[in-house]
């Protein structure tokens, strides 16, 4: 996985709380490895789309 790659993962979530930090935690954990960003880059996708659906759950979509 690279870096580009990593950070499109993340991108739709764009406007939550704390993006910019996942961001810079993908940039270090490129210095890492490809493992280690592989690794965080999915965590960090989980997490924003569990964080996405705690905040929305029941809303009606717009």
């Amino acid at each position: 996985m690279t870096l580009v790659k990593a950070v499109e993962m993340i991108r739709p979530f764009e406007g939550l709380p704390h993006h910019e930090t996942a961001v810079a935690q993908l940039h270090v954990a490129a210095g890492r490895g490809k493992r280690e960003l592989h690794q965080a880059a999915y965590r960090m996708r989980n997490a924003f789309v569990a964080y996405d659906y705690a905040v929305s759950y029941g809303k009606a979509e717009s």
